[in-house]
């Protein structure tokens, strides 16, 4: 490589240093700029919040077994039948069996359906291949009512394992522990939101600055002037007195 075309490159590579650091004095300059962009950032973040709304829901869940006592061949068709057919949960009998438990609370079993669609009520730990079958299924209701949630898990609870047995012909599956209580959680990260609106408005104006600066046709420092003398037109003495 002739010595030329290695001074070419080297006046490449202090290019764009020389481009970064103007870059960075630029960001430095609107520091201003920056904090109100973050500001505006915040800002939005908390309009988001306010109209998507945040709200406590609850949840409480109860579990079903198949029986331990008995043959072992009914046991593991109890368990296997826990597995295939989880999705009866969502079925109008499961939730007709469940609704006839709470009618002191005027829950029908469309509303109880509904909730199975929607995913409020689900049940966890299935599985269809028989190598992975859960012994242990647990039945989950989630909803903005506490007054009610533990009597619906308890109620779908028992009325799953019911339509199971019915199917099975049998009373191995059982309900093994039942709903005490509930917990609760934000329907919104609050928390979330504000460092993703707030860290996006800042690395945002952060990038736009550095990038315009970056690429500029502008020259905006001396070292920059000294790579190429055909754009200096004269010089201007520098002085701290006006």
């Amino acid at each position: 490589m002739e010595p030329k075309d290695i001074r070419t490159i080297e006046e490449q590579d202090f290019d764009i240093i020389e481009n970064a650091v103007v870059a960075l004095r630029e960001l430095w300059k609107k520091k201003l700029l920056i904090i109100l962009v973050t500001i505006a950032g915040f800002l939005m973040s908390v309009i988001f919040i306010s109209i998507k709304g945040n709200s406590t829901n609850y949840y409480s869940s109860a579990t079903l077994f198949s029986a331990v006592y008995g043959s072992y061949s009914d046991t593991t068709t109890g368990v296997a039948a826990m597995n295939r057919y989880a999705d009866l949960i969502k079925s109008s009998r499961v939730c007709s069996r469940a609704a006839q438990d709470l009618a002191a609370y005027n829950i029908t079993s469309a509303e109880l359906r509904k909730m199975t669609i929607d995913g409020d009520i689900r049940v966890s730990g299935a599985s269809t291949n028989s190598a992975s079958y859960g012994y242990k299924l647990t039945v989950s209701v989630y909803s903005e009512s506490k007054e009610t949630i533990v009597a619906v898990a308890n109620a779908m609870a028992s009325a799953f394992a019911a339509e199971l047995n019915d199917l099975l012909g049998t009373q191995t599956i059982q309900v093994m522990d039942e709903a005490s209580g509930y917990g609760s959680y934000n329907t919104l990260n609050v928390t979330m939101y504000l460092l993703l609106f707030t860290g996006a408005a800042f690395v945002l104006a952060c990038g736009l600055i550095f990038v315009f600066a970056f690429f500029s046709p502008w020259v905006r420092s001396v070292a920059q002037c000294e790579q190429d003398y055909d754009l200096i037109l004269g010089m201007l003495p520098y002085t701290k007195n006006k």
